[in-house]
């Protein structure tokens, strides 16, 4: 499931206790939280639009774009809820293979330029597999015109972010969240690193104004404790290679390298949904990833150094009944 094993800030807990914001129909300016995720991202807040879900920024993007083109080209596997959305919004989903090889995939950028892809949809790193993109072949398609939206909500995770390339080249849309770094999944909060172009007509649609109060206070506590918590997600990268180490002396499972806050696993004896159920017999629950359309792999979310000690002692003894 992918939740910070540390959970949110306590200045998160100890803001929405104080604030007189959660009873106000408007609340306070986000400007001041469009200029600290500026200062944060090293963006100009000009450049800088949010919103609440993830799936909304998504939808809110994709509408915008899919006026002027309906070909949305998306590598492999793609994920359910962008399924919906480019349903939900009448857009052509065109897939692309990716080849995975030491936690980053690589794809043909001739071949997409050749078949006239003009907006892209990349996870970076990858939702399921936790594979980061290459960066020469999104250079490669960003040095042609085409316009390049990367969903890097794990960002925080990795060793060099594509949002980067973004002072480089505007059409590069970067999808950033608090959810994952900051622990913020039950008061989701995302954002976008774009054009100031976009960010304008996003904001003519659905002003920024909107966000909920309790978005605004949370994000901005995360914001002011950042220092504290990315120093929790050192510790859970850190314990991201000990949680690899392991699970590759399993006689089960084959780990893939991850720059996500998860591992993700082929099963090589029996079937993911088995390991699934037995491990959720013992009270502790993975992902299968049949579920994203990669059957035959299940995904483990890092916790903390307890957590990995108690799901590798699980998975040695149920390894008997599968």
């Amino acid at each position: 499931m992918n939740e910070n094993p540390y959970g949110c800030s306590l200045l998160v807990y100890e803001s929405l206790a104080m604030s007189e914001q959660l009873t106000r129909v408007q609340g306070s300016d986000p400007n001041h939280l469009v200029a600290a995720i500026g200062r944060y991202a090293q963006r100009s807040p000009d450049e800088i639009y949010v919103a609440d879900t993830l799936n909304e920024l998504l939808f809110r993007i994709f509408f915008i774009l899919g006026q002027h083109n309906k070909d949305l080209f998306i590598a492999n596997p793609v994920s359910e809820p962008i399924r919906r959305i480019a349903e939900l919004l009448g857009l052509e989903l065109i897939t692309f293979r990716t080849r995975v090889s030491s936690g980053q995939f690589a794809f043909d950028s001739d071949k997409l330029l050749d078949l006239g892809a003009k907006v892209v949809y990349i996870q970076s790193p990858h939702d399921i597999t936790g594979a980061v993109a290459a960066y020469k072949n999104v250079v490669e398609i960003l040095n042609a015109g085409v316009l390049v939206i990367v969903d890097e909500i794990y960002s925080e995770f990795t060793e060099r972010p594509i949002g980067l390339l973004g002072k480089e080249f505007p059409n590069l849309i970067s999808i950033r969240s608090f959810a994952p770094w900051a622990g913020l999944w039950g008061i989701p909060v995302s954002y976008a690193l774009m054009s100031t172009d976009l960010r304008e007509r996003l904001n003519a649609i659905w002003p920024i104004r909107h966000l909920t109060a309790a978005s605004r206070i949370a994000a901005g506590a995360s914001l002011d404790d950042a220092q504290n918590l990315m120093a929790r997600v050192r510790r859970i990268r850190v314990e991201r290679g000990r949680l690899y180490r392991q699970l590759r002396k399993l006689n089960f499972v084959e780990p893939l390298l991850s720059q996500g806050p998860f591992v993700t696993c082929k099963v090589t004896r029996g079937t993911a949904a088995k390991v699934c159920d037995l491990l959720k017999r013992e009270g502790i629950l993975i992902y299968d990833c049949a579920n994203s359309g990669l059957p035959g792999y299940i995904r483990v979310s890092v916790g903390t150094p307890e957590n990995t000690d108690q799901l590798i002692a699980t998975m040695c003894r149920i390894s008997v009944e599968i």
